[in-house]
Formats: C-alpha cells, structure tokens, sequence
C-alpha cells in the first residue's frame, strides 16, 4: 500500500494529507464481527484509509471501517457471502431521491489467489470511468488496481485537455507487447504501477494501453494541446494504430 501511495503522490504531493487509516482497535473489532481473516489487501486499505481516502471513492461507495463495523454488527453480511469492504449507494433508475445498497465485495480468484473485485462496475454505473478503463469490467481488477485507475484518472489524466482513441490489431501477450513498445519508441515511460492496463507517461501526454479480451487492444491518448496529440496520433497510426477521434 505505501507503493501506491506513493505512486499517487507524485501526481498529487498533498495526497498524504487528504487520507487516514484505522486505528488496530478498530480493526480487531472488524475482525471479531466478521468471524474469519480480512483479505490482506483490505487490511492494508484500511490501516491507511479506513476514515478517509481523499477522492478515491468509486461506485458513490462507503468505505469507512466504521460503517462496515456497523454493517457487520447488525447482521446484514451473510456468513458465507464474500468479504463486504464497503457499501455502493446509487439512485434506482438514475433519480438520486431513491437511494438504494449494494454491498461492494472481495472475491478470491480460483486460479492466481487473489482478491479482485467482481461485476466491476456495476450494471448501474457504466460510465464511471472512461471507455479505455471499462476492461475493469472483463478483468475483473484487484482493489489496488482499482484505486490506482481511480488516481491516475483524477490526478494525471485530467492534467490534460486533449484526448483521442486508438486501437491495435493485439490478441496475443506477445502482440500486447509489440503494441507497448510502440509507446516507449516515442518516449512513454511504462508506469510501475502498471498491470493488465498499462499506464504510460511523458512530460507532455500520457497513455493508457487496455487489452481487451475479443477485441483490438485500445491505446487511450492525451496531452496538453491538440498539436502534440495529432502528432502522436499519426506516428502511431503509420506504425499500425487505426484511429477514431
């Protein structure tokens, strides 16, 4: 988690300041009401923002360890449901006066082990993020992987005015590859944070590189003004990339 954090920060330097974690009394009291180990990805949530987590949130989710105690306590969280780590609250049909609850959960992949987060986003929510990240949805991202998307969305991409979508004839790891490299051949930076969806960045643009499972991997291109992202829009396109505006 200090990672991520610290990942986040060099694009926010007041991050630090904007989040708080739990306290261990808290969280051994979360831990006696749910009856079994917390994920270990959720505790390092927790102790470092069970109270605040800056503009982090996603799905309009309750994430505070105090409502999950409250949750847990009166009874709402079946026994043998996955691990709750917050509450989703979003209007029925859009009206935001009729307010319904969806537990936001944990789920332990069979194959590599990990927590991810399932039917992500929600059916009701599919706009959250932009097109380029809605692969979250096929995924199927790891609690990490989703806080770090909602950042680089809120703190980096939004540092530029021109945006543009390209996509790559790339099915194979190997041609995933080959469409990554064409980045870094103009000077992208391949984020450390970066894990299925790949971030990139460069003094004056950033890019973000989505497999997408059936499809043409899709390159999502911005930079601060419109000459800068034509430029690298056509360089990419005559190395294979097929543009939409």
């Amino acid at each position: 988690m200090e990672q991520l954090i610290s990942a986040i920060a060099r694009y926010h330097p007041s991050f630090r300041s904007e989040i708080e974690g739990c306290t261990s009394e808290e969280l051994e009291r979360l831990q006696s009401l749910v009856g079994r180990p917390l994920p270990v990805p959720h505790v390092d949530f927790l102790l470092a923002m069970g109270h605040r987590m800056a503009d982090l949130s996603f799905q309009d989710g309750d994430f505070r360890i105090e409502t999950l105690i409250q949750l847990y306590a009166q009874g709402k969280v079946p026994r043998d449901s996955a691990p709750v780590i917050g509450i989703s609250r979003y209007g029925i049909d859009g009206n935001p006066a009729q307010l319904d609850e969806r537990p936001i959960e944990l789920d332990q992949d069979e194959e590599s082990g990990e927590f991810v987060l399932t039917a992500y986003p929600p059916s009701e929510r599919p706009y959250e993020f932009p097109e380029s990240l809605r692969i979250f949805d096929l995924v199927e991202p790891t609690l990490y992987e989703a806080l770090f998307a909602k950042a680089y969305l809120r703190y980096r991409w939004s540092q530029f005015t021109c945006s543009r979508t390209l996509f790559i004839k790339a099915h194979s790891p190997k041609e995933v590859e080959q469409g990554a490299s064409l980045l870094t051949r103009f000077g992208f930076e391949q984020h450390s944070e970066s894990t299925v969806v790949r971030y990139f960045d460069r003094h004056d643009a950033t890019a973000i590189l989505s497999p997408n499972p059936g499809e043409h991997v899709r390159i999502s291109l911005a930079a601060g003004d419109e000459k800068c992202l034509r430029q690298l829009a056509d360089s990419l396109g005559q190395l294979g990339a097929s543009q939409r505006g």
